[in-house]
């Protein structure tokens, strides 16, 4: 078994399922390498059952993430010449957002702006005074 991780793109999600229940997701995906050219795109089918299937459902086509599987090379006998097709199984799917979306920069600085969910969080959880400061610890 050829063992993979590979940041991908999904192109195209399509679903079925099979006799147990279970969820299967397949499709194309998109992967990228690097060549004496530069990064390459590449295309290839994919298909994941189970929990790492809905997951892929869930955020549908043109999502970036982290994929782990292997990859599941079948045999297509067509008389003398035998073709070798690979097919990329997902066991594992983390959907990520690329950097660009995460952080804004303002015009007037060259420093990140903090987005407004994080800003929400730091508000809620800051609630230390001076008071808490001069106090001795409990231990």
């Amino acid at each position: 078994m050829i063992h993979n991780t590979a940041t991908i793109n999904l192109k195209s999600v399509n679903t079925t399922h099979d006799k147990e229940g279970s969820l299967i997701a397949f499709g194309i995906a998109e992967f990228y390498y690097r060549s004496k050219e530069g990064v390459v795109t590449d295309e290839i089918p994919f298909r994941s059952k189970g929990a790492p299937a809905v997951v892929i459902n869930e955020q549908g086509e043109g999502v970036h993430g982290t994929a782990e599987g292997y990859l599941d090379l079948v045999v297509d006998n067509r008389g003398e010449y035998k073709e070798k097709i690979a097919t990329f199984v997902i066991r594992n799917f983390i959907s990520a957002r690329p950097i660009n979306e995460l952080t804004q920069v303002s015009k007037n600085s060259h420093s990140p702006e903090t987005p407004d969910f994080a800003k929400e969080l730091l508000e809620d959880n800051v609630t230390s005074t001076n008071e808490d400061l001069d106090e001795e610890p409990p231990f």
